[in-house]
């Protein structure tokens, strides 16, 4: 049984804004799930169950043409070896009535192939989502007799499970190792993903070795690439005064345990355990529960490149949506680009540090996207907007966020979008939230937001004069707008923009 989990949120996210119907079909119980907004409304067609069984049979992409649209692509979905089901995907207005061949027509080049890799991208993630799940099972199992060794694998498993990963979730599991283990030291080196090294110790070694990481890193360094052990991946000194290379290392004896870090052909790193303690010897269980975690860690790591480069297309997608309302009109387009580069003019000017400056930069590109949808008459239209259009425009924040919610990756970031219409006297949309309760990237983005709108030419008006445009911006700072970031955008305006525009705000 494919077991979907969070993977159900992306694909309806990923529905939502590629256009795209998506359909997973298990190999034993048939669909188990279908996007879209009301997974009741139709019938499966038959042709979908034909489709799913050609791709099954075939273990391999299949593309099917329709005369209403691009057409039927799969791919399938592996346990293991063995083939588990399919996931197909397809436009949603080109589902017709039709007839399958018995082997699927050529692909069209350029599209088919495009998307047989965005499948496939999709495909790898929910196996190794369906993997990780199933050795999890199976490590839990095996550790039932050991209670404490139990509990610290239960650790890791909720930490593991997030489809995301972080260096400082990689530190919290390594400081548990350590005091799981008893050991002295305990560690992550990752030479080609420096973000997840981590290194944790005892108060006493703290003071008796003064370079730590030039002591992981020699003992590293002295492993034997002809070990045997590694040909299983770990390596193991029990008593550093009888290995040559390792005896020189440290003024006291100390046992030494390390696995590999690696996964789908990928090597990662390392992760191992120092200990200067000779009452004891590593155990093989301490062996398995150390291989269990840097492989689970391994896993989650290659999944999480795999979520994050499917939700830079997603994300991308959706920009270049936002991009695509802009250019079919003259009057806004470059308009996220230009409120984008005033938003982090200002944040610079605010001394933001660059974690603060990335959530402002996706909020600001973002911040119209829930314009996906809106009818060009009502976007373009060039009179008064009646009651009833004005309330599908105010929607378009809330829209924005339930479309991007589901992107992890972009939590932090929704705020900025979601409020950059409310106003500092509190009579904004969609909360009414007042003065310093709306975010500071929202309030940052309603200043760029205000002034490029004065500044552009609209249907209903011409542009203003950027010496304008900061007038009226100071007439409605403290109603509108915050009267502080209204002056940080002045100095802005003065230092950066304006020399730039030929022009200077009057003092």
């Amino acid at each position: 049984m494919i077991d979907l989990g969070q993977s159900k949120e992306f694909l309806s996210s990923l529905s939502n804004v590629s256009h795209l119907h998506f359909q997973i079909w298990d190999a034993d119980e048939g669909l188990v799930f279908s996007s879209g907004p009301d997974e009741s409304a139709e019938p499966t067609p038959e042709e979908l169950q034909d489709f799913s069984l050609l791709i099954i049979s075939s273990a391999a992409f299949q593309h099917f043409p329709l005369e209403s649209g691009e057409g039927l692509y799969g791919v399938p979905l592996r346990n293991g070896q063995a083939v588990a089901g399919s996931l197909i995907a397809f436009d949603s207005n080109s589902l017709q009535e039709t007839t399958l061949p018995e082997t699927s027509t050529a692909p069209q080049p350029g599209r088919s192939e495009e998307m047989e890799r965005f499948l496939n991208q999709i495909a790898n993630l929910l196996e190794e989502r369906l993997t990780t799940q199933q050795e999890m099972e199976q490590m839990t199992e095996e550790l039932t007799d050991n209670f404490e060794q139990l509990f610290f694998y239960s650790k890791i498993a909720s930490r593991v499970k997030s489809i995301t990963f972080s260096g400082t979730i990689l530190e919290e599991l390594v400081e548990e190792l350590l005091d799981t283990m008893r050991t002295d030291m305990a560690f992550a080196k990752l030479p080609e993903r420096p973000e997840y090294n981590t290194l944790t110790c005892t108060q006493k070694i703290r003071e008796e070795i003064s370079d730590h990481d030039g002591f992981i890193d020699a003992l590293i360094d002295s492993i034997p690439l002809n070990s045997p052990s590694l040909e299983k991946n770990y390596f193991i000194v029990n008593d550093s005064r009888t290995i040559p290379g390792f005896s020189d290392l440290a003024s006291d004896p100390y046992r030494f345990l390390v696995v590999t870090m690696k996964h789908d052909g990928n090597f990662y790193g390392w992760m191992g355990l120092v200990s200067f303690n000779f009452k004891e010897i590593f155990r093989r269980s301490e062996l398995r529960l150390l291989e269990s975690m840097a492989e689970q860690v391994s896993v989650v790591i290659t999944n999480s490149d795999l979520y994050r480069d499917l939700e830079r297309f997603v994300i991308n997608m959706v920009k270049s949506l936002v991009f695509a309302i802009e250019a079919k009109d003259d009057y806004t387009r470059g308009h996220s680009e230009r409120v984008c580069r005033y938003s982090l003019l200002m944040a610079e000017k605010l001394g933001l540090d660059e974690e603060r400056k990335k959530i402002l930069q996706w909020s600001s590109i973002l911040h119209d996207s829930g314009k996906i949808g809106i009818p060009e008459s009502i976007l373009n239209k060039p009179w008064r907007l009646e009651d009833e259009e004005y309330q599908i425009i105010q929607n378009h924040p809330i829209k924005g966020y339930t479309i991007l919610e589901p992107l992890e990756q972009l939590a932090s970031s929704l705020p900025g979008m979601l409020h950059h219409h409310e106003r500092y006297d509190g009579k904004g949309y969609p909360q009414g939230l007042k003065g310093k309760n709306i975010p500071l990237e929202a309030r940052i983005i309603a200043v760029a937001d205000t002034f490029d709108a004065i500044t552009s030419n609209r249907a209903y008006r011409p542009a203003k004069t950027p010496e304008e445009a900061i007038k009226e911006m100071e007439k409605v700072a403290g109603t509108q707008l915050d009267p502080d970031l209204v002056e940080v955008f002045k100095e802005v305006f003065t230092e950066d923009l304006a020399p730039e525009l030929g022009c200077s705000v009057e003092e």
